[in-house]
């Protein structure tokens, strides 16, 4: 019979960085890894602006999955901060990468130098992913395979569907094999490092994604102003802040139809999250460029940290 200090010896523990081009599948396989809602989710790209943990434990291994924003050139403040959260998070934070691919060339030949740089660049053991299987054609897929196998040879390339959870056992079976011994860095109890307040805020901005077009939804920065456990049911106080008026005017809504939709389903989603009752209220404000404004987004990403 094992004694404690073998079962120690026994046990795997370490980072994996979740990485790729925007709108590769990266959150929402967080999602499935941890078989909860982590990360925001959207169709359009650039949704993740701060890298998000999601904690896999079991009796044998844990695995601190690290989702990160898609690969960007920054232009504003709020980008770069975006491009540093990536770069530190693969440079720092990870034991093993996990490359998400979506099967499109058209996309991934428009990503081809950040790849070949990441690659070239990285000292970390890393897995290639094709994601989204499910809703691309075989040629398209191993089309996709061909160019990567040409970038780099030597990574495993698995194909995977977070949706359907295709292979997805498999991939974390890999994970596994290249874990390092180590105890585990957090308690078993615990999913993510990061506040309630965080994935309020996250659910709500998801939802802005889900409900507006074109810009409006890269405008909206969102903080949870209060958090009252203590009232039944709970009590949450969040402030959309937008960069123009025009999109304050596109968020409410004609006679604010659109705010209240998306209260409502701010609300349902946190309710869901949380498993209690709660009480959303939604307030939009203008702040004229809050992207470019340093001070703001420190306020803003406090408790993301």
């Amino acid at each position: 019979m094992l004694n404690a200090k073998d079962e120690i010896k026994k046990f795997k523990a370490g980072f994996v960085t979740i990485s790729g081009p925007p709108n590769s599948g990266k959150s929402t396989l967080l999602n499935t890894l941890c078989n909860a809602h982590l990360g925001a989710v959207s169709q359009k790209p650039h949704t993740t602006r701060i890298h998000v943990k999601g904690i896999l434990t079991t009796e044998n291994y844990q695995i601190v999955f690290i989702d990160t924003p898609g690969f960007i050139k920054p232009v504003t403040k709020l980008e770069k901060l975006m491009e540093f959260e990536t770069k530190r998070a693969l440079k720092y934070d990870a034991d093993i990468t996990v490359l998400c691919i979506e099967p499109n060339i058209k996309i991934l030949e428009k990503n081809l130098d950040f790849i070949k740089s990441y690659f070239n660049n990285s000292n970390k053991e890393i897995i290639t992913t094709v994601t989204k299987i499910d809703i691309y054609d075989k040629k398209e897929i191993e089309e996709t395979k061909n160019l990567l196998k040409k970038i780099n040879n030597s990574s495993i390339i698995l194909e995977i569907s977070s949706i359907k959870k295709i292979n997805i056992n498999i991939l974390i079976d890999e994970i596994i094999k290249k874990l390092p011994v180590s105890p585990p860095y957090y308690p078993d109890d615990i999913l993510s490092d990061k506040w309630e307040r965080f994935f309020v805020s996250e659910l709500i901005r998801e939802t802005v994604f889900e409900l507006y077009e074109q810009e409006v939804p890269y405008s909206v920065a969102v903080s949870i102003e209060i958090f009252d456990e203590k009232r039944i049911p709970i009590y949450i106080l969040a402030y959309l802040y937008v960069s123009k008026k025009t999109h304050k005017i596109i968020i409410i809504g004609e006679n604010g139809k659109k705010i209240k939709l998306l209260r409502e389903k701010s609300q349902e989603k946190i309710k869901n999250f949380l498993n209690k009752e709660i009480k959303l209220e939604i307030y939009v404000k203008i702040r004229e460029n809050w992207q470019n404004d340093e001070k703001f987004i420190n306020k803003i990403t406090e408790y993301y940290k």
